[in-house]
């Protein structure tokens, strides 16, 4: 694949980027309220958003639908532990931001070839943080506006899937 170079980085170097993300995420201003967690649940949060990235980009979940059901429920969960909406999608610009970071600061392209496909790989994480980004900004809402029984009965995340990827790819059709 493309982009196993990067995905096998990250693999390889998974609790080294957990650990740069807990401590960003920890002295970060715009991140108060993460102050107060303990670094092994962050470090596990974080894992599982790069879990996620990986089993995205590696074609897994084709239809979002899983992924975003993840990123809905983590907007719950920050909802009910009193997180504000600014901190967790900060948190989660710095989960890509630290990523990022990391990538590039270990010397792996040496080509034309390979700054092409870290370009592509760029790409394609900007776009699930972009989406996973909405989708805990809709289960975030979902709290405060008490519709979860009406979200399960209107096939919610379907809908909320649906929406985004026609917006990605321009398609009119949004039922």
């Amino acid at each position: 694949m493309l982009y196993e170079k990067f995905i096998r980085l990250v693999e390889d170097h998974a609790d080294s980027i957990t650990k740069d993300w807990v401590a960003e995420v920890k002295s970060n201003p715009s991140t108060l309220g993460y102050r107060k967690m303990k670094d092994e649940m962050l470090k596990s949060r974080v894992h599982n958003v790069y879990r996620r990235l990986g089993e995205w980009i590696m074609n897994a979940d084709p239809t979002d639908a899983k992924t975003a059901e993840f990123f809905i429920d983590i907007g719950r969960q920050r909802a009910a532990e009193d997180l504000k909406s600014s901190e967790v999608i900060y948190a989660l610009i710095l989960s890509r931001v630290v990523l990022w970071r990391y990538i590039i600061s270990h010397g792996i392209i040496h080509s034309s070839l390979e700054l092409h496909q870290c370009l592509g790989f760029y790409q394609q994480l900007n776009n699930f943080f972009d989406k996973a980004t909405y989708y805990v900004a809709v289960g975030y809402e979902s709290i405060q506006l008490h519709e979860q029984e009406k979200m399960k009965q209107e096939k919610f995340v379907d809908k909320t899937v649906k929406g985004i990827t026609n917006w990605f790819f321009k398609t009119k059709e949004i039922n």
